[in-house]
């Protein structure tokens, strides 16, 4: 028997949206990265990565799984990344030198359009507009599923010439992540302790301190904290402030809190 699997990480839903449709479609099985980091990970058969761009790469969690686990009998291996453009970056030369190591590479990437997220730069859609620019993308979601059901061999080297520029810009953006879980606040007038930034955190970097959620200094920036939070009580950087906040209409945000091993 031929295993599936996707593994993927999803802050505020779109590449769970994303997952869950090639689920359905491909009969894959779906494993949160951020509930499985700390497992050793054999990957077998047919393996898909799912993941949003951040600043032109990939999510520093994901990097760390990749890294970390261990190749087996792996027949197809593809990666597929969700962004609020048409598809820019470095993410698949990022993992294809990861994978290098292990003597393997990607078969198959592709570039996923999402509703934007990043509060930090961006206004939100509002949930009718989101579904909206949800369905632009279901032709290029269907084409992805009919690409990894025949196994196609693809990769995309989308502006490769500005690699040099596009990794500068990540790695400017992976040294500002230390300093990150200092700008988040907290309307203690708003917060409920409903704990809900706690579980959806993938990395357990939200601690609650006297009824008050707290930031370590391992923040990740999926700010699915300051999305989630049910009564707006989160902010990071002055824009986020004022915005309205970000959730994939189709998805729930039980679906998004991580179940971690001991949790």
């Amino acid at each position: 028997m031929n295993m599936k699997t996707i593994y993927y990480f999803s802050g505020t839903g779109n590449t769970l949206y994303l997952a869950k449709f090639l689920k359905d479609n491909c009969s894959y099985n779906l494993v949160d990265i951020a509930e499985v980091l700390d497992k050793n990970i054999k990957i077998e058969g047919e393996v898909g990565f799912l993941f949003p761009i951040y600043a032109m790469g990939i999510p520093k969690l994901v990097e760390k799984f990749i890294k970390n686990i261990e190749i087996g009998d792996a027949k197809y291996i593809f990666a597929i990344a969700t962004c609020g453009g048409s598809g820019y970056g470095i993410p698949f030369q990022q993992i294809n030198n990861i994978l290098k190591n292990k003597s393997t590479k990607l078969n198959y990437s592709e570039y996923c359009h999402m509703p934007d997220n990043y509060l930090k730069l961006f206004k939100p859609l509002s949930e009718s507009d989101a579904k909206i620019d949800l369905e632009k993308s279901s032709s290029k979601m269907k084409l992805i599923s009919k690409n990894i059901s025949n196994q196609q061999n693809s990769y995309n080297k989308s502006h490769i010439i500005l690699y040099p520029i596009f990794l500068l810009i990540y790695k400017f953006w992976r040294l500002g992540l230390k300093r990150t879980h200092k700008s988040f606040e907290v309307s203690k007038e708003k917060c409920i302790t409903c704990k809900i930034c706690e579980k959806v955190c993938p990395v357990d970097n939200i601690k609650l301190e006297n009824k008050i959620p707290s930031w370590q200094n391992s923040c990740e920036e999926c700010l699915a904290c300051v999305n989630l939070c049910p009564t707006i009580a989160i902010s990071c950087g002055k824009k986020s402030k004022h915005n309205m906040r970000y959730k994939n209409p189709y998805i729930l945000v039980t679906e998004l809190i991580k179940q971690k091993s001991g949790s």
